[in-house]
């Protein structure tokens, strides 16, 4: 099955493959057809207000259509279950899969796989939200100004949470605990675990970055 055109693939040398959508431009689309979802994928969008709901549906929507072109299978006719952790998974292949905003990015892989994207906060939203890393971090952080201090902010988040979603824990996990740094490359404190920062393809105010768990 071929992947839509709309649905640009970053390329890497990494184990995976890599796609994002802007689902408020070529993407559109994934916001304004939701006939892949199920039912169960409509009632838990409900749950949320209208923007979110309809964020969340559009990923969910590139992630079918993602799945559909990797299994070459009709998207809508994929089994997307639930583990006990909360994530997403699929009985012949590993994914991942997050979204910023308008943006969704996907990674399919034979390993376990963790990806994230964010975008880059407000200096204020990135102070309060410091507390909540290691307290190496935390002190790495604190010493950039407040603009430079959001950007390295949404880098190190995207790698921590990249991390925790390939630990298949996600934020269950106190991320506070472990130690991935805000230097120019990422530090995986498990020794199964890669983690990678993204840069080619992804757009400017955000951050992307992806793990495996070997």
């Amino acid at each position: 099955m071929t992947i839509d055109p709309s649905l640009a693939e970053l390329r890497t040398e990494l184990p995976a493959s890599l796609f994002l959508a802007d689902t408020a431009a070529e993407a559109a689309w994934a916001r304004e057809d939701d006939s892949v979802l199920t039912e169960q994928e409509r009632n838990y969008a409900r749950e949320f207000d209208a923007e979110a709901a309809t964020t969340w549906s559009a990923g969910r929507v590139v992630l079918r259509h993602v799945l559909g072109a990797h299994l070459d299978r009709d998207p809508a006719g994929i089994d997307i279950r639930l583990d006990s952790a909360g994530k997403p998974r699929h009985d012949d292949c590993e994914f991942s899969v997050s979204r910023s905003r308008r943006l969704v990015i996907v990674a399919v892989a034979d390993d376990p796989v963790g990806l994230d994207i964010e975008a880059v906060p407000e200096p204020a939203v990135a102070a309060e939200a410091l507390q909540l890393v290691h307290p190496r971090e935390r002190a790495e952080l604190d010493q950039l100004s407040g603009p430079e201090m959001a950007a390295e902010f949404a880098r190190l988040w995207a790698r921590k949470e990249a991390f925790l979603r390939a630990m298949s824990t996600g934020l269950a996990r106190d991320p506070g605990m472990d130690y991935v740094g805000s230097g120019p490359l990422p530090e995986s404190p498990h020794p199964d675990v890669d983690i990678f920062d993204l840069e080619s393809g992804i757009p400017e105010g955000h951050f992307a970055a992806i793990a495996f768990n070997r």
